[in-house]
């Protein structure tokens, strides 16, 4: 990255920072949806019960389906706000990226009917030399909340420019 570079990312981070934005919203969570994601998450072994058998679920401490932790119900297309908060880094075109690792903290269950709500933010920034030269390490931080305004999940994934 040269200096031009650094200073434009910085100020972008700099204005983003702490600012939700790219709000979108899933389509109604179906069971067909759960069981599929747990049939191919668990194959070619058998999911377990929880995700593909009522009757079962109903026995369980949920007392209904639940999703499995890594279930993703914005898989699916869904309409999202293009707003990006001012964040412009990615519009650098010569800058180089890689993911640098994500860490996920839970919340409740996903049910059936379940209707997610994202957002997403910068959470924190640091640029530093390393041995590709100057690198910028982004964590962005990203909200799953429920219809009944739970919070699902939290992610931080990691981006490294370059």
């Amino acid at each position: 990255m040269n200096k031009d570079d650094i200073a434009k990312a910085i100020n972008s981070l700099d204005k983003a920072k702490g600012e939700w934005y790219r709000k979108r919203v899933s389509f109604p969570v179906d069971f067909s949806d759960i069981r599929r994601w747990a049939i191919g998450v668990y194959w070619p072994e058998n999911p377990p019960e929880i995700f593909v058998n009522q009757n079962y679920a109903k026995k369980t401490k949920w007392g209904k389906i639940i999703a499995p932790r890594e279930f993703n119900p914005f898989a699916w297309p869904v309409k999202a706000d293009e707003s990006n908060g001012g964040l412009d880094i990615g519009l650098i075109p010569h800058l180089r990226s890689m993911a640098g690792g994500t860490n996920d903290v839970y919340g409740v269950q996903i049910y059936i009917d379940d209707i997610i709500t994202e957002r997403s933010r910068v959470s924190e920034y640091k640029l530093t030399k390393t041995r590709l030269g100057q690198t910028l390490f982004v964590i962005n931080e990203s909200e799953w909340i429920n219809q009944d305004k739970e919070l699902v999940r939290t992610r931080f994934p990691t981006g490294v420019r370059y």
